[in-house]
């Protein structure tokens, strides 16, 4: 699809700013569009181009104005197809006589021909035209013997079969005609509620300090006009005020659809830009600039707007004390607060139509198999994620948004950022005990583990719990006294691998253990303690 932009002066309206090119090949409503040839179909015009300076522009306005044109120009061509319809169907039906008449000098029986044998008066009969075939003439009777063919062809509510087909076909037509009614009306309206959306995330950008955010990708946050992508959001916000201006708002979001419409602004320290008055919340300073700027904002559509604040070190939400470690976490509870279409399942809201859909593949319960192995899953959901993690991507899920490189996991990522490209990793803080960690995962293991008390994996010959499955694997051979890890060296078992590696060592003449005071170095941890404990007199 094409997505050429102009940068230069509307060929419809003479607006100036970054228009759609008229000659490229753009997608809406499921249909392409070609504002050039729409231009010459209905209204026959062909606007003029020129190689050395291309300003063939149109903007998003214009746009909607053509579309609806068009609509109503296929509108109009529907009821004349409509309306020549109705007509041959009144002509299918009705009875043609054509009466011959003689003149007034052939009245006298003077001139009636013995050749003639056939211009007699009673011969001056009319003649009956038919599509169909004729049907015998019906004699005279002088009395009521027998029901007439049109009287037998009559329903019990006394309609012929006639008028019933001609009713059917017009009832046909005119539900097709509504259809089609209500398939212009629903375009045009959700036309008029994105121009709502579009006039009201441009009065923010244009009256306030407030800043959108594209998403959070492999550096950092991005842009929303170039793309260009900084590890802290202060910093994308300097970016934006200095770099992009007025003009480039006027296009914001310009070619966005409805059914994934969503808007992410950075309000830190929002301000409004014409009294320079502080608010904390984005309602705040759109009722201000409804109640003291008299400015035009559209209150009677659905808010598609995510506001973010980071004047903190953690994400969080600025409706509820929730905090976050990741952006992407982040997001996905803002549908928690922006209801605005509801899953029927689970009555989870979500802030716009592409959001619910992705998540209504949850719900889809099922036997689902595996395009690419026999593996089967009983959600759709499952079955994605398995051929996205296996096949597609292999074990490579973390992308470097430096190099392209991927990698297995995040921390790995994590690693590599930090030795390659000299990325400074922020140091993260417990908020319960204050243990720092270097790395998110960590620090998840050690809130679940420490705080949370979380024990998942139980014993079924006793009462011990367990965080993780290989602490109970580790557990279990308490009771069942199996050794199934033999030194092949001196053929000693072990109950567990970890011990086996310990005892290697002493054939290995592993002495990592060492005194710093006399230098005497030790296999074993327990070895080291007790000579420190028993020679130096310190407890380690």
């Amino acid at each position: 699809m094409e997505t050429s932009v102009n940068h230069s002066m509307c060929r419809c309206c003479a607006s100036e700013g970054a228009f759609k090119d008229v000659k490229s090949t753009y997608h809406w409503m499921g249909e392409e569009e070609i504002y050039a040839d729409m231009l010459r179909e209905c209204f026959d015009i062909n606007l003029n181009t020129s190689e050395d300076c291309d300003e063939s522009g149109i903007c998003e306005v214009c746009i909607t104005q053509l579309r609806n044109a068009i609509n109503f120009k296929k509108q109009v061509l529907h009821t004349e197809e409509h309306y020549k319809k109705l007509v041959q169907n009144k002509a299918l039906f009705r009875t043609n006589i054509v009466k011959i008449e003689a003149n007034a000098d052939d009245d006298s029986e003077g001139n009636v021909s013995a050749d003639d044998a056939f211009s007699g008066a009673e011969f001056d009969v009319p003649i009956k035209t038919e599509e169909e075939e004729q049907k015998p003439k019906k004699r005279a009777a002088t009395t009521k013997t027998m029901t007439t063919r049109s009287k037998k062809a009559k329903t019990e509510s006394g309609e012929t079969s006639t008028k019933r087909i001609r009713r059917k076909a017009n009832a046909t037509l005119v539900s097709s005609d509504n259809k089609v009614t209500r398939k212009l009306k629903k375009a045009e309206e959700k036309g008029l509620e994105l121009d709502k959306h579009r006039s009201n995330i441009r009065l923010i950008l244009q009256c306030s300090n407030a800043t959108p955010i594209r998403c959070r990708g492999g550096i950092g946050y991005a842009c929303s006009f170039c793309g260009d992508e900084y590890p802290e959001p202060a910093n994308l916000k300097k970016h934006t005020i200095e770099q992009h201006d007025d003009k480039a708002k006027l296009k914001f979001m310009a070619g966005k659809m409805m059914f994934s419409y969503l808007v992410k602004l950075d309000i830190t320290n929002l301000t409004c830009k014409i009294c320079d008055e502080n608010f904390n919340l984005l309602e705040q300073l759109i009722d201000h600039l409804i109640g003291t700027h008299n400015k035009k904002y559209f209150n009677d559509i659905k808010n598609h707007i995510m506001a973010f604040k980071f004047d903190d070190d953690v994400l969080k939400c600025i409706y509820c004390p929730q905090n976050f470690h990741k952006f992407k976490n982040l997001q996905q509870h803002m549908n928690v607060h922006c209801r605005n279409y509801i899953c029927e399942v689970c009555d989870a809201g979500f802030i716009n139509k592409h959001i619910l859909a992705s998540h209504s593949e949850a719900h889809k319960i099922g036997t689902f198999k595996c395009d690419l192995c026999p593996k089967i899953f009983d959600t759709y959901r499952k079955k994605k994620s398995h051929e996205k993690s296996v096949h597609i991507h292999a074990s490579l899920v973390s992308k470097c948004g430096y190099c392209n490189e991927k990698f297995s996991s995040s921390r790995k990522k994590d690693d590599h950022l930090v030795k390659v490209h000299g990325v400074q990793m922020k140091a993260l803080k417990c908020p319960a005990c204050d243990k720092i960690f270097d790395n998110k995962t960590s620090l998840t293991v050690h809130t679940k583990r420490d705080h949370l008390m979380e024990r998942r994996h139980d014993c079924t010959l006793c009462d011990m719990k367990f965080f993780q499955s290989n602490e109970l694997k580790i557990h279990m051979v308490k009771h069942t006294g199996v050794r199934e890890f033999k030194c092949e060296i001196c053929f000693k078992k072990y109950g567990r691998k970890k011990t086996l590696k310990e005892h290697m060592r002493i054939h290995n003449d592993d002495r990592r253990f060492k005194c710093e005071i006399c230098g005497q170095a030790f296999v074993q941890k327990c070895s080291w303690k007790g000579h420190m404990r028993n020679k130096h007199g310190e407890l380690v």
